[in-house]
């Protein structure tokens, strides 16, 4: 049955322009999944720079601050970026956990968020 359609369109005056047609279509669908790919993988790689800055400023902060802990440490910065966690630039971005929300004894930690 494929094989059929595929005469017929051998046999067309506009083959050519067909398939034309397909390889194009074809070639649009490969630079789209390129792109898709290529800003997958800059979002992630965006995502790693932020974790290590995270951890970095928290090494800073216990090493630099009086007193301080891993938890004071935290809420500083939570209290921080709060006004940043509205931004599209910041949306894929890890986030910590604030403050008033518990974690359960079963919580599982998914990515940079406890669910």
């Amino acid at each position: 049955m494929l094989s059929r359609t595929f005469n017929q369109i051998a046999q067309s005056p506009w083959a050519k322009l067909i398939w034309a047609g397909i390889a194009l279509l074809a070639l649009i669908q490969v630079v789209a999944f390129y792109r898709l790919c290529i800003s997958q993988v800059e979002r992630a790689q965006a995502r790693e720079t932020v974790a290590v800055d995270q951890r970095n400023a928290l090494n800073d902060c216990l090493d630099f601050q009086r007193k301080s802990t891993i938890s004071s440490c935290n809420r500083r910065a939570t209290a921080q970026t709060v006004s940043d966690t509205n931004s599209l630039s910041a949306r894929d971005m890890p986030r910590t956990r604030s403050s008033n929300q518990t974690v359960f004894s079963g919580a599982v930690p998914v990515g940079y968020v406890f669910h």
